[in-house]
């Protein structure tokens, strides 16, 4: 029996092993969903709130992020919005920009007062040094760094400064002294008026001459426990140290025997405590008060003693209590008598005797007898004299004398020894009264029935008052008065039945109140104040008086109310809701209000409502129509009537009126002003789908036209609709849905059309058998109709469409070609294009009509042969040529081409037949294949000859002619421009002589007369008489050919050069010798664009001579040219001459002779092109006998290479990338684009704003342009722009939709001016970006739906996996109910008629 135990239990134990394995598994699938839940989220969590902290002191914030991807160390963001603009938020401090702080703030955080305190990488402190004006919602956020926005980016707190009210104060004496082992107590107040619920602790504390700083003696700490201070903690367990709250606010420090080092300035501190959200204490503020500074003595020496003396505090007054202390100092006190006597002059005041007995002497016996003096032994070693109200004679010099006295056995004293305390002198002033009175009201308007209330507030007393009121109007009248006792009496005689009272307050201030004041209260009152002092025998004498007046009205319900009636609209449309408001204006009193109505077109006015006073209403009116609520914000009382639908009856004049009453008496009566309100129809929406412009059928199908309204104004919207062919009216139908026919549909067609409504708004009219005549325009006219409130139907506006119907005959096998070709011509041939028909038939009654296309319509040839060229190109006009040389073939023809007529041509063919009636039809329509087109430029053939010739020239009176002959051109029509140019060994080629391609002729010698002739049109001639050995040099010329090109533009074809004349002058007589030296050095110049440079020319002159003059030319090379050119020539007479043919250098040249023998050339606002390479050319004069100049000697000079940098850019802007949240749509949001450096201070800038959305290209949105020009490119808001200095530009963007979500940047680009008052564009910079998140309401759900992806993933992956769970388990199952049931069964199904081994039945029951 116990094996068959074993065996179930060992399964059992298998079968629940093989199940363990899944729970690993489920806890392993849980943890991932709580995973993927919770991973990836960014959270930023700020300090709980709300906190709350006090003025003045400092406060510390914490937040932090966590959930983050990207770098370590994130950035924190803080700003704050107040309670007068909680919509808007300033921003305080960041990390990443020092520029992030608004104007009121900014300030505070350069001189670190406010800061951020880093803990971690995403952990900070928010610290403000003290606390200003700085309540509000703080807002904590961190710049995303994740590749998706997913999660919490910002947390708030809400902060309350409150107001500083803790105080604490010592009223003791400043110092004390004692000796060492005597009794120390001292008193100091704290206290706290804050309305939240805080805590206070108070500590003691002592500072010796040799500590640091200040030791806490002992503590009462905020939870009432009490703590010793460091070196105090034995005495405190030994009772010698303690501290008790004695009320609500002393805090009395006790020590019963001081020590040594006891000595010092003792002060208390208070500090407040309060408990935030999170449960954890803060210290808010705190408080020390002033100190007391304590000697502690030596005890004097055994048998001696010391008495010592100390009197009030001065100055004293007549009437101030007077105290005067005599302390004993000595051994074993308790042990010794002592008698002390008090001595003021030197002559005896009181004395206590060593037996305790006191002694008063003299005149002071009186004083003691009245109470005014007393004297007392406060301690064993204190004794205290008393005057309680001090006098004038009580001033002088005061002294203790101390007898020590032995007692003997028969009970008598001996006095033994004496000693004298320390005088001090007493000073008491007599009083001087400065009392004031002032009267005030606390409600300068008085208003009858209401209680009337003066204040008279009494300053600078010292004792009792009493007060007297009165009222003079026409005359005077006694109101009431105030004995210095308090009793009320002397009421006058006309206010014996008014209810009159003064109430007092300790603090001198006295409250007349007189009930139900009438107009007749209105007049002056006067307080009139005395002040009573006591006699020394004890009477009270009337002392200072002093009154004050004021003027009071008291006014008309009637003449404060005021009665106002406005709508925030006046215009309404018909089913929206209405709001009149009738604001009343006056004191509080019961008021009855009814609104009253009149009707447009009528004189007769409606009682809409009454509202009572008592809180009756009556309606005049359907009460189901209005709804109305009251607001009272004294003093004004707003009583609202709202329609929550308007019907076009409610338009009209409306007016409230308003009854005052008090007491049940009605005491005005108001009517507010007329309020027209204007009941419209409300805006239509209506909006019908465009059908197709046209529909194409055949003879006797069925046609479908449709009109489906796309946007109804609302839901219950109804419709008519008019079918109309052509202007005639085909059918309609009414708001019943009701159908009839018009005219248009005559007999016949009446039975083949009919209109049906499909799904909602679809009207489809439907046309049977159509024929030939049905064709023509289909318009639908919609016309929608509301019900308004009171079930009346108006209608508002109309809205139409049409569509053509064409019926044709039957189809048609018209065909065009529709092969492709390719044409190459050159520039000024013409072309030719084909457009065939491939089928042409021979029926009479077809023709055709076509339009030749390029990018746009060029022509077009009706049916009727009507032509109309499109001038839509004015270089095509004048040169296009159309034909048709045979029944189906189309031609055009281009004259004359040019480049610009490059591209494809094609045209489209509709075929037309003439019907029975004769009328025209289109029965097909096709398009042709295309016709790509490349126009060539001519290629240049032009040839110039280059025979090189040679000529030497003696005579000096003769010349030499330079040929010019053109061999070959590239087009019959081309004209030449012709340059010749002379050039001298080892120096570049000068232009002296050119003639334009217009005719125009310009020689650049100026001395002398360059003969040209031109005898063919190939053939140019120049002469150049009268030869100087100047003129020795090379000679050619150059030859460009231009052509006129069809749009009257001059394209250049090419250009060559001649060969070279060498000309060489030979004079007999020898040149004078030279006298001069030119300076040969080539000069490198680097400057940069828009500087100036200066060339100088420098002569070298051996000997000055009169007959001898200079003659100047200045030659540029420039980098790009192939020969020189001459900027400037001035001659030996004197004679200054500018060459402004080059545009490049007007204006800007300055020339100046500053010596004999220098010539200075300066050039102004340098651009790039006036890099290259700068000479000068000199020819020397001299005068002959015949008084002519001649040239001698020329001389060239070395060259100045002059490289004109480009302005190098230092464009830079700044590149902060932000991201801003809103959830506001009325909000606005500003795009900043600061530039922080720019390559010139001429510098002028041009930004564009760009916004980039999803995945869309970036898209320019607004541009302010260089110029100052504005342009936006969106039309649906209005973007405000400003530039609030010169490098500063702000864009915003108001009304924020979601349609404004994106990345947002500015591009800007510097411009410069050039020489040729051109502008350059010098470079450009992006700016950071702004990333624009927009929410709504439902957002949350929006902005989890990535996580709600992840989480379907996620959980489809589980049930997946629970799935495969479950099915593993029913097989595991299964398995081991199979193996169970074999076992169970195995006698059975194996051998049912052989035992199992083993299994005998005596074994069974043994076991």
């Amino acid at each position: 029996m116990r094996e068959k135990l074993k065996e179930p239990i060992r399964y059992k134990m298998v079968v629940l092993c093989d199940q363990l394995w899944h729970l690993p598994l489920l806890l392993c699938l849980i943890g991932l969903l709580q995973w993927d839940v919770c991973c990836g989220q960014r959270l930023v969590q700020i300090q709980e709130g709300p906190l709350y902290r006090v003025k003045g002191y400092p406060i510390s914030i914490s937040c932090n992020v966590s959930g983050f991807k990207g770098s370590l160390e994130q950035d924190f963001e803080f700003s704050v919005k107040k309670d007068k603009k909680p919509d808007m938020s300033l921003d305080i401090i960041s990390t990443r920009s020092t520029s992030f702080a608004y104007t009121m703030f900014s300030e505070r955080v350069s001189k670190e007062e406010i800061k951020i305190e880093r803990l971690s990488g995403s952990s900070v402190l928010l610290k403000i040094n003290n606390l200003q004006e700085d309540a509000g919602v703080f807002s904590c956020s961190t710049p995303s760094t994740d590749d998706t926005y997913n999660g919490i980016y910002g947390a708030d707190t809400t902060l309350y400064v409150i107001e500083d009210t803790l105080v604490a104060s010592y009223s003791g004496s400043s110092s004390k002294s004692m000796s060492e082992g005597n009794s120390l107590q001292l008193e100091c107040k704290v206290s706290s008026q804050t309305f939240q619920h805080t805590h206070l602790s108070v500590t003691w504390f002592l500072q010796g001459a040799k500590d640091v700083s200040p030791r806490p003696i002992i503590t009462l700490d905020r939870d009432l426990t009490v703590k010793p201070g460091a070196g105090f903690e034995d005495r405190y367990k030994l009772g010698l140290i303690s501290m008790d709250k004695v009320e609500d606010t002393t805090y009395r420090l006790k020590m019963p025997q001081v020590q040594k080092s006891d000595r010092g300035k003792f002060y208390c501190q208070g500090t407040e405590w309060i408990q935030d959200p999170d449960r954890s204490w803060t210290q808010i503020a705190h408080k020390t008060t002033t100190t007391c500074n304590v000697e502690i003595d030596v005890a004097p020496d055994v048998g001696s003693f010391i008495a010592n003396m100390e009197a009030s505090k001065e100055p004293l007054q007549e009437g101030d209590s007077l105290e005067i202390r005599c302390s004993v100092k000595a051994q074993n006190l308790p042990d010794q008598l002592f008698s002390v006597t008090w001595l003021k002059d030197q002559k005896n005041v009181a004395q206590i005797g060593s037996s305790g007995v006191l002694t008063v002497f003299d005149d002071y016996k009186e004083r003691e007898n009245k109470a005014e003096m007393r004297a007392v032994k406060t301690s064993p070693m204190d004794y205290l004299l008393t005057i309680h109200s001090a006098r004038a004679e009580d001033q002088g010099e005061y002294l203790c004398e101390v007898w020590q006295e032995d007692k003997r056995e028969d009970g008598t004293f001996t006095k033994t020894k004496k000693q004298l305390s320390n005088p001090v002198t007493v000073h008491v002033s007599t009083k001087v009264s400065v009392l004031a009175v002032v009267m005030v009201m606390e409600n300068n308007t008085v208003t009858e029935g209401e209680a009337l209330q003066v204040i008279c507030s009494v300053s600078g007393f010292k004792g009792p008052l009493s007060v007297s009121w009165q009222h003079k109007k026409d005359s005077i009248s006694d109101i009431i008065s105030l004995t210095h006792e308090g009793v009320m009496k002397d009421i006058g005689s006309r206010y014996q039945d008014r209810h009159v009272q003064i109430r007092h307050s300790p603090a001198g201030r006295f409250t007349l109140e007189i009930g139900a004041a009438t107009m007749s209260d209105s007049g002056e009152y006067k307080c009139t104040v005395s002040e009573w002092t006591t006699q020394s025998n004890g009477e009270m004498k009337k002392g200072n008086t002093q009154s004050q007046q004021k003027v009071i009205s008291v006014y008309s319900v009637e003449s404060l109310m005021r009665v106002v009636l406005r709508s925030r609209v006046t215009s309404v449309a018909i089913d929206s809701p209405l709001e009149l408001i009738c604001s009343v204006k006056g004191p509080k009193v019961p008021l009855t209000v009814q609104w009253m109505f009149m009707p447009i077109n009528s004189s007769t006015q409606k009682n809409i409502v009454s509202l009572h006073y008592t809180g009756e209403i009556i309606w005049g009116a359907d009460q189901s129509s209005y709804q109305l609520s009251i607001q009272e914000q004294h003093p004004y009382t707003s009583f609202t009537l709202r329609v929550s639908r308007v019907s076009r009856k409610q338009s009209g004049q409306y007016k409230c009126q308003a009854d005052a009453y008090q007491k049940g008496v009605q005491k005005a009566r108001k009517i507010s002003n007329p309020l027209a309100v204007i009941v419209r129809k409300p805006d239509s929406k209506l909006n019908l789908s465009k059908p197709k412009s046209s529909i194409e059928t055949t003879i006797n199908s069925d046609a479908k036209i449709e009109c489906l309204v796309s946007r109804a104004t609302t839901n219950t919207s109804r419709f008519t609709v008019i079918w109309l062919l052509e202007s005639l009216m085909l059918l309609t139908m009414d708001l019943d849905a009701v159908v009839k026919f018009g005219p248009a549909a005559g007999l016949e067609m009446d039975q083949r059309i009919r209109m049906e409504l499909r799904e909602k708004h679809n009207f489809e009219l439907t046309i049977h058998q159509v024929m030939k005549s049905d064709s023509g325009q289909y318009r639908c006219e919609v016309e929608e109709w509301l019900q308004d409130p009171l079930g009346e139907w108006y209608s508002l506006d109309k809205k139409d469409v049409s569509t053509e119907l064409v019926v044709n005959d039957k189809g048609s096998d018209f065909k065009m070609n529709k092969a492709n070709h390719q044409l190459r011509v050159k520039e000024g041939e013409s072309l030719t294009l084909n457009c065939s028909v491939d089928s042409v038939g021979t029926d009479s009654t077809i023709r055709y009509s076509l339009t030749w296309y390029s990018n746009v319509q060029l022509l077009t040839y009706h049916y009727d042969s009507r032509l109309i060229y499109h001038s839509f190109n004015p270089k095509l006009e004048g040169r296009l040529h159309f034909s048709s040389p045979v029944i189906g073939v189309f031609q055009l023809t281009i004259h004359r081409t040019i480049q610009e007529d490059s591209g494809q041509y094609y045209c489209k063919v509709n075929q037309h037949q003439l019907d029975c009636k004769g009328l025209w039809s289109t029965k097909a329509s096709d398009k042709s294949g295309s016709t790509n087109v490349s126009v060539h430029l001519m290629e240049s053939k032009l040839h110039v000859q280059k025979e090189h010739r040679s000529r030497n020239i003696t005579n000096l009176q003769a010349g030499f002619t330079m040929d010019c002959v053109i061999d070959s051109r590239s087009s019959d029509i081309s004209v030449f421009e012709v340059t010749w140019s002379k050039g001298q060994r080892g120096e570049r080629p000068v232009i002296i002589f050119n003639a334009s391609r217009d005719g125009t002729l310009h020689s650049a010698i100026s001395d002398k007369d360059l003969m040209f002739r031109r005898p063919r049109a190939t053939h140019y001639k120049l002469t150049v008489p009268n030869i100087i050995p100047s003129d020795t040099g090379t000679y050619h010329c150059q030859v460009v050919e231009w052509i006129q090109t069809t749009t009257n533009n001059w394209r250049r074809i090419g250009e060559d050069k001649s060969g070279e004349l060498s000309v060489h002058v030979e004079t007999e007589d020898r040149q004078k010798e030279v006298t001069f030296t030119i300076d040969r050095t080539d000069k490198h110049l680097d400057i940069k664009e828009g500087e100036q440079f200066e060339l100088e020319c420098s002569l070298d002159i051996v000997k000055e001579d009169p007959t001898l003059h200079y003659s100047v030319s200045w030659l540029f090379d420039s980098l790009k040219s192939t020969s020189q050119i001459s900027l400037l020539t001035y001659s030996y007479d004197g004679r200054l001459q500018y060459h402004l043919e080059n545009e490049q250098f007007k204006d800007r040249l300055r020339f100046s002779r500053p010596s004999t023998g220098t010539f200075h050339l300066i050039l102004l606002n340098s651009d790039t092109a006036d890099s290259g390479s700068y000479q000068c050319k000199v020819d020397q004069y001299m005068l002959s006998c015949e008084s002519k100049w001649k040239q001698t000697v020329s001389a060239q000079s070395g060259s100045t290479i002059v490289n004109v940098s480009s302005i190098e850019s230092k464009l830079h802007v700044q590149k902060e990338n932000r991201n801003l949240n809103i959830t506001n749509h009325q909000a606005e949001f500003t795009i900043d684009c600061v530039i922080d450096s720019w390559s010139s201070n001429k510098s002028a800038f041009g930004v564009n704003w760009f916004r980039v959305q999803n995945t869309e290209t970036e898209v320019q949105f607004f541009t302010a342009r260089h110029d100052g020009t504005l342009h936006s490119a969106i039309s649906d808001k209005n973007l405000v722009f400003k530039r609030p200095n010169r490098t500063y530009y702000e864009l915003t963007v108001p009304n924020i939709s979601l349609g404004d979500m994106g990345q947002y940047y500015c591009q800007v680009e510097e411009w410069l001016l050039t020489p040729a008052y051109t502008w350059k564009k010098v470079a450009s910079d992006r700016s950071g970006v702004l990333f624009i998140h927009v929410h709504v309401k439902g957002d949350a759900v929006k902005q989890t739906y990535p996580l709600f992806t992840t989480l379907g993933i996620t959980i489809t992956l589980i049930l997946f996996l629970v799935l495969v769970i479950i099915m593993l388990l029913r097989r595991e199952h299964k398995r081991s109910s199979d193996l169970k049931k074999k076992k169970e069964c195995l006698w059975a199904e194996s051998n049912p008629l052989s035992p199992v081994p083993g299994a005998t039945a005596g074994e069974d029951d043994h076991s």
